[in-house]
């Protein structure tokens, strides 16, 4: 047994009274307009405006952030042996440089993905600790290894530093 209404039904009101629901509703002439704007403002009006561009709005999130770092400590490093998950150098404090040098362990998880192939016996990196200061972010420690990119010398340039060190070592032998 099927009790939806139909549409010859009366709809009835809270207040008792019966309305029925028309088949087809009738187009609202001007008067009845439910428009927010003014109905002498037609088509052209529009087309006659200038164009404004919409402001440009960028998301906090896009934004540079507004920091600074705070160097505590720097050294520079340079590779002696490299094994499966570590690898020794020997570093020198760039802090203070009165300093002894000292030979270190590290594990190679420090090194960015990036570097590993960098990371080979004669390697000269540098080894920083700082504070990072950003607004909103609080104080954070961070610890950066990054390996100095230097071009590799040619033939031509060793073999000028072969012989300039020859010349160098006859010169001082003389007496």
């Amino acid at each position: 047994m099927n009790t939806a209404p139909k549409l010859s039904d009366p709809y009835n009101t809270k207040s008792g009274g019966n309305f029925s629901i028309p088949k087809k509703f009738n187009k609202p002439n001007s008067d009845d307009s439910l428009s927010d704007f003014n109905n002498d403002y037609n088509q052209t009006d529009i087309e006659n405006e200038p164009r404004i561009a919409p402001p440009k709005i960028v998301p906090e999130y896009l934004k540079p952030l507004k920091g600074r770092y705070q160097l505590l400590q720097l050294w520079e490093g340079r590779v002696t042996e490299v094994s499966d998950d570590t690898f020794y150098a020997i570093i020198s404090d760039k802090t203070n440089p009165e300093l002894s040098d000292e030979l270190v362990s590290m594990d190679i998880e420090e090194i960015t993905p990036s570097d590993l192939s960098l990371l080979t016996p004669g390697a000269v990196f540098y080894w920083s600790i700082s504070y990072a200061d950003f607004p909103g972010r609080g104080r954070k420690k961070e610890s950066k290894i990054r390996f100095r990119r230097l071009p590799l010398w040619t033939h031509k340039e060793i073999k000028k530093a072969i012989n300039t060190g020859a010349e160098l070592a006859a010169f001082f032998k003389k007496d």
